[in-house]
């Protein structure tokens, strides 16, 4: 089993690209949408919508979080409403990392950060309706280390989503001798000095950029936002994953021998 190595980073992310990443998950969309919403003190700071994006229009000061969520999703007719406070994702962080040991695989660490979390809801993270906060992010975890047991004792692995030829949403993992050592978003490769004309042909200059600042790619992943939300939501994932290959909506490279064999 990988563990995480006992300096393990968690450096150079975009939150648009996470933000961004989590809204293609079922449990962050809805047939109505989701509303997130962040804040601090009684200010909401940043509001967005996953199926119209940013609502500048939501911001301004708010009485109480159970009272603002509550409001609107009503208003807004969203499936549920995400209020996070600013600060919540450094604290997490810190808290994580100071319960950090080294004898703790990647899993461990993802439930303490799930349980972390929790421990946070409806004091710095409120959600509306409550039955809405759905747990099953698990199930992604454990399909994360299943890829992670995949690969080689060195290894960098990069996911790349696209918004027609914009870099949408990225995530970088970085193995070093079995364990994660690192991981991070296309930012930490900034200045990228490439332009994206055609992400299905030039995908292979940002696998160049991994090359140069951080070492050869061992597992490259590339798609766009509408194909990745598609495939989420499958229940067959294998199935689409092989479909979207063969028309180039999902292109795996370089891709180990021994996933290549699974994908088929």
């Amino acid at each position: 089993m990988r563990r995480l190595n006992e300096n393990y980073e968690f450096v150079a992310f975009d939150t648009s690209h996470w933000f961004n990443l989590f809204s293609t998950l079922p449990q962050f969309t809805g047939d109505r949408g989701i509303l997130f919403l962040l804040y601090q003190g009684s200010e909401i700071l940043q509001a967005y919508h996953s199926l119209q994006g940013s609502r500048p229009d939501l911001t301004g000061p708010f009485s109480s979080p159970p009272i603002v969520i509550e409001q609107m999703q009503q208003r807004e007719d969203v499936d549920a409403v995400f209020l996070v406070e600013q600060g919540l994702v450094v604290y997490l962080i810190a808290k994580m990392q100071a319960a950090f040991t080294p004898e703790m695989d990647i899993i461990q660490y993802l439930e303490l950060a799930q349980t972390s979390l929790e421990e946070e809801f409806e004091r710095r993270f409120h959600v509306w309706p409550k039955e809405f906060w759905n747990k099953g992010l698990f199930n992604l975890f454990q399909r994360t280390r299943a890829l992670l047991d995949e690969l080689p004792p060195d290894h960098i692995c990069i996911l790349t989503v696209f918004e027609e030829n914009t870099i949408w949403a990225s995530l970088i993992i970085q193995g070093v001798d079995g364990q994660v050592r690192r991981i991070t978003t296309t930012k930490a490769l900034e200045p990228l000095g490439i332009t994206i004309s055609d992400w299905q042909t030039d995908y292979s200059k940002l696998l160049e950029v991994v090359a140069q600042k951080m070492g050869t790619p061992t597992l490259g992943v590339f798609t766009d936002d509408e194909t990745l939300r598609f495939l989420m939501r499958s229940e067959a994932p294998l199935k689409f994953i092989q479909q979207a290959r063969r028309t180039n909506q999902i292109i795996v490279e370089p891709i180990p021998s021994r996933i290549r064999n699974r994908l088929g």
